[in-house]
This record gives structure tokens, C-alpha cells and sequence, in this order.
């Protein structure tokens, strides 16, 4: 009786605290202002739709530069000044709307999971509870990101750029997705370390606030040189994961030429226009983007996701990972 007690107790935990709740209770919070949601999410929408325009207009410049005999003056790049100054001046200015909807949001969220945290937070030390409201739900609002950027740099960006790489370059697009492969497997190495030094840091941060609240100095600084260790550890890996995806886009474009070469995978043709390898190039640099920010979002879950457990469900402790 006592174990088929315990075991419905554990069940229930279970369902309580699943990712598919906690998510949906985290959806519910944001789209408590639609609005802010959708000047946050028009940005990022539109810019990575247009940003491969950049390819184009490279491709331009370059085909103009190589016609005859190869000579130009430098004054007949004038003539592109106001569509560089224009696309560019255009870009910014998303950019800009971009950054400011984001921290609005941002903020809102970051108040509505204080409010969340707030009326199921129970009884404890207050200067734990204190760090708690501010560190768990700032990080526990990163994995709302996901929603009003990445996700549309991924769903928008990515198609933008392939159309665009259909257009001017087909032949080109096998070598493309190839080379920006390798870079977001590579990077998804690291999660589980990211998540587990994560969890670290929000525990000893709490513990923190409760030694400072209780007045003991040595469970102060006990729980301060954990915290630096966890710090450091989970930025480690954390860098690890971005400047490892960082080195493989580099080393994916050697591993292109090299089976181009020797003939075993011709992903590139034998003889290309300079136009052809700029747009590549370019294109090549757009795509890493949102492939880099799969990558940033599957950290940022990683890093949040204990956040969002013990900011929605502060009564269920999580156990400490292993140092």
C-alpha cells in the first residue's frame, strides 16, 4: 500500500514537472502581451529575408568588375553608392527596432516569471528566496528567446538564403549546405555539460543569498569559491561549444576543397566565376548564421531549462549534478 502510495506520488511529480507543462506555462506567460510579442518577432521576420540581398548585390559589383579587361575606375563604383548606403541604412535600422522590441520583451517576461515565482514560492531563507527571484527567472527567460528570435532566423533565414544561392548560383548550393553541416553537429556536443554546470551555478548562487541573509561568514565563502568553480566550468564549456562550431566551419570549408580536388565527393566545380565564389562566400557566412543560432538556442535550453523547473515548480528541488 505504502509503495503503490509513494509510486503515484512520484508520477504525479513526474507530470507536473514535464517539459511539455512547463513549456506551455512558459508560452501562456509570454503571450500575455501579444502585442509586444509581435513587435518583437516583425524584426526578426523581416531581416533575415532580406539580409542575403547582400549576395546579390556582391555578385553585381563583381560581374561589372570582371567584364573586359579586367580594368576599372575606381569611380565607377559611385554609380552603387545609394543601393549600398540604402540596403545597409535599411538593415540597421531593423537591427535597431530589433534590439529594442527584444529588451522590452525581455524585461516583461522577466517580470511576469518574478510574479509566476512569486505566489508559489513557499517558505524559506529570505536571501535565498531574493537570489532565486532575480537569478532563476532571468535565466529562465532566456529559453523564451527561442520564440521571438532564433526561431525566425531559422524558419525565415535559412529558406532566404537557399532561394537566394538557387537563383545566382545553383550549381554552388550542394557545397553550401555541406560546408554549414558540419559546424551544428559539432556544437551540439556540449549540451549536457552546459546544462549540468548550469544547475550548479543557480544552486550556489541561492545558497549565497542565504549564508549573506543568516550572517555565517565561512558558509558565505564556502558556497562563493563552488560558485567560481561551477562559473568557470560552465563558461568553459559553454565557449567550448561556440568557438569548436566556429573552428569546424573553417575546417568544413578545407574538407570541401580537398574532396573537390581528389574527385571522391565534387561538391564544387572544376573552374568557377569570381562572382560565382563571392556569392558563395557570402552566402556561405548568411547560412552559418542561423545554424549558429540553433546552436546558441539548444545552449540557451540547456543553460535555462533547470531555471524554468525551479522558477515554475520551486517546490520540487532538483538534485545537484556531479561536479
Amino acid at each position: 500500500m505504502l509503495n503503490s502510495e509513494k509510486k503515484s506520488k512520484e508520477m504525479t511529480k513526474k507530470e507536473h514537472t514535464s517539459w511539455k507543462e512547463l513549456l506551455r506555462e512558459m508560452i501562456s506567460l509570454m503571450l500575455k502581451h501579444p502585442w509586444l510579442l509581435l513587435a518583437a518577432v516583425l524584426p526578426n521576420v523581416i531581416t533575415p529575408a532580406l539580409t542575403p540581398v547582400q549576395a546579390w548585390f556582391t555578385k553585381e559589383i563583381l560581374n561589372e568588375i570582371a567584364k573586359g579587361d579586367k580594368l576599372f575606375h575606381i569611380s565607377d563604383l559611385l554609380s552603387y553608392a545609394p543601393l549600398a548606403i540604402a540596403i545597409f541604412f535599411g538593415l540597421g535600422l531593423l537591427k535597431l527596432a530589433e534590439k529594442i522590441s527584444n529588451r522590452m520583451i525581455d524585461d516583461r517576461l522577466f517580470i511576469e516569471l518574478q510574479r509566476a515565482w512569486f505566489v508559489r514560492r513557499g517558505n524559506g531563507c529570505v536571501g535565498e528566496q531574493v537570489a532565486r527571484s532575480m537569478n532563476d527567472c532571468e535565466n529562465a527567460r532566456k529559453i523564451l528567446d527561442l520564440f521571438q528570435k532564433e526561431l525566425w532566423t531559422v524558419l525565415i533565414g535559412l529558406p532566404a538564403v537557399i532561394f537566394w544561392q538557387l537563383s545566382l548560383a545553383p550549381e554552388l548550393l550542394p557545397a553550401l549546405l555541406f560546408a554549414s553541416l558540419l559546424p551544428f553537429i559539432t556544437a551540439l556536443l556540449f549540451g549536457r555539460l552546459i546544462q549540468r554546470y548550469s544547475l550548479n551555478v543557480l544552486q550556489t548562487v541561492a545558497n549565497v543569498g542565504s549564508a549573506i541573509a543568516q550572517g555565517e561568514e565561512q558558509r558565505l565563502h564556502n558556497h562563493q569559491e563552488k560558485f567560481y568553480h561551477y562559473r568557470i566550468k560552465f563558461e568553459f564549456w559553454k565557449q567550448s561549444s561556440e568557438i569548436t562550431a566556429d573552428l569546424a566551419y573553417w575546417l568544413s570549408l578545407v574538407l570541401i576543397l580537398l574532396l573537390s580536388v581528389t574527385g571522391v565527393l565534387p561538391l564544387i566545380p572544376e573552374q568557377v566565376t569570381a562572382a560565382q565564389i563571392g556569392i558563395f562566400l557570402v552566402n556561405l557566412k548568411l547560412i552559418n548564421k542561423p545554424l549558429s543560432d540553433i546552436t546558441k538556442v539548444y545552449n540557451k535550453i540547456r543553460e535555462g531549462w533547470p531555471a524554468v523547473r525551479r522558477t515554475l515548480r520551486p517546490q520540487y528541488e532538483e538534485t545537484t549534478y556531479g561536479a
